[in-house]
């Protein structure tokens, strides 16, 4: 299987809400969706997606630890998109 497929059956099979995050980069206020994050995730090179993955393994697959993890991913993608 590829890590595409497996990234995306995890947060298929254990992400069953959507949220979005607040974050507040160089004082402008930003909104992302968690489908947003997801999309983005799986758009990763197969080297990112396996540290992924393997992070994702390793939580406990609860709602709050999955949003918690794209919340992070959302303030990297903001702080990474926004100064490039």
């Amino acid at each position: 299987m590829s890590l595409k497929k497996d990234c995306s059956d995890f947060l298929t099979q254990h992400l069953t809400t959507t949220r979005s995050y607040t974050l507040v980069h160089n004082n402008i206020f930003h909104i992302m969706d968690s489908q947003f994050i997801v999309t983005e995730l799986l758009d990763a090179s197969d080297d990112e997606l396996y540290t992924i993955l393997d992070i994702l393994k390793r939580m406990e697959p609860s709602q709050d630890n999955i949003h918690q993890f794209l919340s992070h991913m959302a303030a990297m993608y903001i702080t990474v998109n926004i100064d490039a």
